[in-house]
């Protein structure tokens, strides 16, 4: 940046030095109009004067300029441009690591969303085992209920069948003496009650 500076300053002063020569000869030709009179700095015999020291002045200027003023610049251009270019690097450097913690983000989530899953399902496999088991244990308990429900009507079956063997026994013993007028046989009756109840 120093040196492109430089170069326009070098490049810049013989149109300086030219404006100069132009600005003096002008300066004479008023002179001329003016006879003499009028100011100082117009008078021809101060022109070699006037441009010797317009020439230093302006090679002081210049070496000011080339030697100070413009390092400073250029130092000041340069510092901006390394801390314009450290910001870049700073700005990149953010952005990867916003990506990378939100590729982590999303990781994590995506995580945690297959965990929750896993985890219902274990739960819905649980609750349907213990459903099942459950529902085992109840069809085990209503066929036993109905296991001695049945015993329980065979026995009052049988007990009812004893009951009314006996009072069959008694209705035909009492229906043979009333028809006969003799006692009969109990093991007599007995055994033809209990033929009746193998035919019937």
């Amino acid at each position: 940046m120093t040196s492109i500076l430089t170069h326009s300053i070098e490049r810049a002063a013989p149109a300086v030095l030219a404006a100069a020569g132009t600005f003096a000869t002008a300066g004479g030709a008023l002179a001329a109009e003016a006879e003499g009179g009028g100011m100082p700095q117009l008078d021809p015999s101060t022109y070699p004067t006037q441009i010797f020291w317009l020439v230093v002045s302006f090679t002081v200027l210049f070496l000011l300029m080339w030697k100070v003023a413009l390092p400073r610049v250029g130092e000041v251009i340069e510092q901006r441009e390394q801390k314009i270019s450290a910001d870049l690097e700073r700005a990149e450097k953010l952005r990867e690591e916003v990506e990378q913690v939100t590729a982590e983000y999303e990781k994590l989530l995506a995580d945690a969303r297959g965990d929750a899953q896993e985890q219902f399902r274990k739960a819905q496999d649980k609750v349907k085992a213990d459903q099942d088991k459950k529902l085992a244990k109840s069809e085990d308990e209503i066929a036993a209920r109905i296991a001695e429900a049945e015993e329980r009507i065979e026995e009052a079956r049988k007990a009812a069948l004893g009951e009314l063997r006996s009072v069959a026994e008694d209705a035909a013993g009492a229906a043979v003496a009333k028809l006969t007028g003799e006692t009969p046989d109990p093991a007599a009756i007995k055994k033809a009650v209990e033929a009746a109840a193998k035919e019937a």
